[in-house]
């Protein structure tokens, strides 16, 4: 029984169609809801309505009442992607005060094939796009689902639909929106919302998430009093950890796919590698190995994403990494040249160069700042946390996830071909020990000048010396190494520190020159304060091919 189909007739306006807030909701309640929506659309003269949501119940009010006012729905997963927008559009979210509709009132048939739902995702571009596709699309696909998992299950009563995430999501609108409505006889939707995993009652229920929801049940050893029949988690790969311990309890599906193409193939067992296609799922690959997909979910003939995979079969293939720079985090899809042009776009006065990338599972920053960014450090005390905090809250509103991770960097470094190094800005991340904040460097041939500062928040502070912080020497030798390799290459290998002295102590905060003298195989440096050696010593290297 699908709703799309006979939302128009009063058939079946006594089914349950909802749980929502511990009350079953009928069609015919909703439709008065749906009516009283579809009047306060009347009254706006927008074509385009934009529906942010959150609860479930106000989402499918609002859906409902877009398509039957005929208004052009969009779904926008964050607020931030409004400044995308730029045409008039009607934003609805919550409902409390649209009493729902006493008066009767004739739906007109829905058209699945003529409806059009645009998604928004970043895509593989600098800006996010929109993703259109018609309701048809997206029956045809959940009716894949349901043969796929469901069609075997025999239970008596309709199975309960929960999720933590938001309809407006590709995944959760085909698996917690969309199949519920499709087939009424078979599921309910509740609209609980679910916060933690340890306040939901799961008894007889479908659940729907993602991995970063799914993991705190084994980092906090969640046991509830009845654990879901089946869980649907998508967003990004499940770690195997995770799976494996709700798979003790319950069905876990991990599923693989995106907004551009739906479900492409799943996993339902941890210790398999193999991804499985949907069964009118057609797979290919380019000449660069990126997975290429033909399937009835969407409107083009196909599309390629940027995952690389091998193929096994022609319903089997494994994936093996991305080969463009869009992440995956908190089961978000970030387009790191997004993010860098809401940066830019946004503090244009303060960052000249920036490059994002994922490092440790997350966001990560380096910038470049120009003279006023650099004086905006000094203004804030050369404290890096408060340079950041400034930051994260200018782009907050710009950009769906922020990064958590930034490197200050007096330039970019580059490759011989001219671009961006990311291998060397990732090694810059991956080490634990934090960098000094360099705001001027001058570099020849064979002499470097580096105009640098150890702030106080620097982690290598901590304990030397408590009450009187001193910058420990082993440091100081560690960043004669660093920017030794920085000023005259990565082939210098420092094989050797000799005639090392320390003169005078360094203590943070202080306006320091480290300065770097290269004679054949040695390099002499120093760290100078107001013309005085703080240190000194020789490096030794050997140059490599």
């Amino acid at each position: 029984m699908n709703l799309f189909e006979i939302f128009h007739t009063n058939q079946y306006d006594d089914k349950t169609l909802l749980e929502h807030k511990g009350k079953e909701v009928s069609l015919k309640e909703l439709k008065n809801f749906v009516a009283a929506g579809i009047a306060f659309f009347n009254t706006q003269q927008a074509d385009s309505a934009v529906i942010l949501s959150n609860n479930s119940f106000d989402f499918i009010v609002w859906f409902f009442a877009c398509i039957l006012a005929n208004k052009k729905i969009f779904l926008l997963t964050d607020a931030s992607k409004l400044q995308y927008l730029n045409f008039e559009y009607i934003l609805v979210d919550r409902v409390p005060e649209l009493l729902p509709s006493k008066t009767k009132f004739d739906f007109c048939k829905i058209e699945p094939s003529l409806t059009l739902i645009n998604f928004y995702t970043s895509g593989t571009s600098a800006q996010p796009k929109i993703v259109t596709k018609r309701l048809s699309n997206i029956i045809e696909e959940v009716n894949d689902i349901y043969k796929e998992f469901f069609v075997a299950q025999n239970t008596v009563t309709p199975l309960r639909v929960l999720t933590s995430t938001r309809a407006q999501h590709m995944f959760a609108f085909s698996f917690y929106f969309a199949l519920p409505l499709c087939f009424l006889d078979k599921f309910i939707i509740d609209t609980t919302e679910i916060c933690y995993p340890d306040d939901a009652d799961f008894k007889d229920c479908i659940f729907i998430s993602t991995p970063s929801f799914l993991e705190k049940f084994q980092k906090y050893n969640v046991k509830n009093e009845h654990s879901p029949l089946m869980i649907f988690s998508a967003g990004a790969k499940l770690n195997q950890n995770v799976f494996k311990y709700l798979e003790q309890n319950s069905t876990v599906i991990d599923i693989y796919g995106s907004t551009e193409t739906g479900t492409i193939a799943y996993k339902n067992n941890s210790e398999d590698m193999l991804l499985t296609c949907l069964s009118r799922v057609k797979i290919n690959v380019n000449e660069n190995s990126q997975i290429a997909v033909s399937s009835p979910y969407f409107m083009p003939e196909h599309v390629t994403t940027g995952d690389i995979i091998k193929i096994r079969d022609s319903k089997h293939f494994t994936l093996s990494g991305r080969s463009d720079r869009v992440f995956k985090i908190q089961e978000k899809r970030v387009s790191a040249p997004e993010v860098e042009n809401a940066i830019k776009n946004e503090l244009t006065d303060i960052v000249k160069e920036c490059y994002c990338l994922k490092a440790a599972e997350k966001l990560a920053c380096a910038v470049v700042l120009t003279q006023k960014g650099i004086d905006l450090f000094f203004d804030n005390k050369n404290s890096i946390t408060r340079l950041t905090t400034f930051l994260k809250n200018k782009i907050k509103d710009k950009t769906e996830i922020v990064p958590q991770k930034w490197r200050f960097l007096y330039e970019l470094p580059v490759t011989k071909t001219g671009k961006v190094d990311r291998l060397k800005i990732e090694r810059i991340f991956k080490t634990n020990v934090s960098l000094p904040f360099v705001f001027n460097v001058q570099k020849d041939i064979n002499r470097a000048v580096y105009n640098l500062t150890f702030p106080h928040g620097c982690n290598f502070f901590e304990g030397h010396f408590n009450g009187f912080p001193v910058l420990p020497g082993v440091v100081q030798l560690y960043f004669a190494d660093f920017f030794a390799r920085d000023a005259f290459g990565d082939r210098v290998s420092c094989e050797c520190v000799k005639k090392i002295k320390f003169s005078k102590i360094i203590k943070p905060d202080e306006n320091l020159k480290l300065v770097f003298e290269r004679k054949n195989n040695l390099i002499n440096y120093m760290y100078i304060r107001d013309e005085q050696v703080c240190s000194s010593g020789v490096i030794t290297i050997n140059e490599k091919d």
